[in-house]
C-alpha cells in the first residue's frame, strides 16, 4: 500500500513541478529571480507554519506514527544536522546552480544535462544506499532520457555554452540527486519536518540574496506585491510547487528506492510541454508527441522492472 502511495506522491510532485515553469516565467517577467525566490520561499515557510499550528490546535495524535507519520512535527531535542544538509542541497544550492547554469548556457544544452538526473541517481543510490537497479531499469531510464533529449533538441536555442555554466548545471544535477539520497536517509524525520527545514533555509537564504541584490532599492522588493499576476504565480510556486510538491516527494523518498522516485522527474518535461501548449498556446508537433511517449514508456519501465 505504501509503495502505491509513494508512486502517487512522486507523480503528484513531478506533475506540480511541470506547471511551475509556466508560473515562474510569469513571475520573472515582473520581478528579478532573487526577489521572486524570496517571496516564493517566505510565503511557503509562513503557510507551512500555519499548517503546523493548525495541526496542534486540532490536536492531531502524533504518537500514532503509522497513521500520521508524514504529519508528525517535533524537532525539539533532536539532531537536525541531516535536515540542514537536506535543505542546503535542495532548494538552496540546486536553484542557484540551475538558474546561473541556464543563464550561462542555452536551453537545449541545459535541458539535456538536467535530463541526466535519473541516471546519476541510479549510480548514487547504488553507491550510498546500496539500492542496486536492474539492467532493465537502467535501459528504461536511458530510454526516458533519450525522450527528453529528443524533445529538447527540437527547440531553437541561442547563446554560447560557457564552461562555468556547464559546471553549474552539473552541480544542479548532483545537488538534485543528493536531495533524493539525503531525503531517503533522513526518513526517520517526517515529511513535514523535512519540508519545514527546507523552506526555512530557503526563505532565509534567498531573502538575504534579494536584499543584497537590490542594494537598498526597496522599490524592487515592494513593487511586485502590487501585481496580481505576480502574486497569483507566487502563490502557486510557494503553496503548491514548494510545500505540497516537496511534502509529496519527501514521502515518496521515504517508501520508494531513489531510482524509482527520480525516474518520475522526466515527467516534468512532458507536463511542462502540455502546460505551455494548453495555456500559452505554444506549438506542438509529432516530434513532441513521440518524445512524450518515449519518456512515459521509460518511466513505466523503471517502475515495472524494479527488483
Amino acid at each position: 500500500m505504501n509503495k502505491r502511495l509513494g508512486m502517487l506522491a512522486a507523480i503528484l510532485g513531478t506533475s506540480i513541478f511541470g506547471f511551475s515553469f509556466m508560473f515562474s516565467r510569469i513571475a520573472l517577467a515582473i520581478a528579478s529571480p532573487y526577489v521572486m525566490l524570496m517571496y516564493r520561499f517566505v510565503l511557503a515557510f509562513l503557510t507551512l507554519n500555519a499548517l503546523v499550528l493548525g495541526l496542534k490546535v486540532a490536536g492531531v495524535d502524533h504518537s500514532n506514527e503509522e497513521k500520521v507519520h508524514w504529519l508528525r512535527f517535533s524537532l525539539r531535542g533532536r539532531d537536525v544536522r541531516p535536515l540542514i544538509a537536506l535543505g542546503m542541497v535542495q532548494p538552496v544550492i540546486y536553484y542557484l546552480c540551475e538558474s546561473y547554469g541556464i543563464s550561462l548556457t542555452n536551453s537545449t544544452f541545459s535541458g539535456v544535462i538536467i535530463a541526466l538526473s535519473p541516471i546519476v541517481a541510479l549510480g548514487m543510490g547504488a553507491l550510498f544506499l546500496r539500492e542496486y537497479p536492474t539492467r532493465a531499469q537502467v535501459a528504461f531510464s536511458v530510454l526516458s532520457i533519450s525522450g527528453v533529449i529528443l524533445m529538447t533538441l527540437q527547440q531553437s536555442s541561442e547563446g554560447v555554452v560557457q564552461p562555468l555554466g556547464v559546471i553549474l548545471l552539473i552541480g544542479a544535477v548532483l545537488s538534485g540527486t543528493s536531495y533524493n539520497i539525503l531525503s531517503r536517509k533522513s526518513s526517520h524525520f517526517s515529511s513535514l519536518e523535512q519540508t519545514w527545514v527546507m523552506m526555512l533555509m530557503a526563505a532565509v537564504f534567498y531573502t538575504g540574496l534579494a536584499v543584497w541584490d537590490c542594494r537598498g532599492d526597496w522599490q524592487q522588493l515592494i513593487a511586485p506585491v502590487t501585481s496580481l499576476p505576480f502574486m497569483a504565480s507566487v502563490l502557486y510556486l510557494s503553496v503548491v510547487s514548494s510545500n505540497i510538491a516537496f511534502l509529496a516527494l519527501n514521502f515518496a523518498n521515504s517508501v520508494l528506492p531513489v531510482a524509482r522516485v527520480t525516474s518520475f522527474c522526466n515527467l516534468t518535461t512532458v507536463i511542462s510541454l502540455f502546460a505551455g501548449v494548453i495555456f500559452l498556446h505554444e506549438p506542438f508537433g509529432w516530434v513532441s508527441l513521440l518524445a512524450s511517449v518515449i519518456i512515459i514508456t521509460g518511466v513505466w519501465g523503471v517502475q515495472r522492472k524494479a527488483r
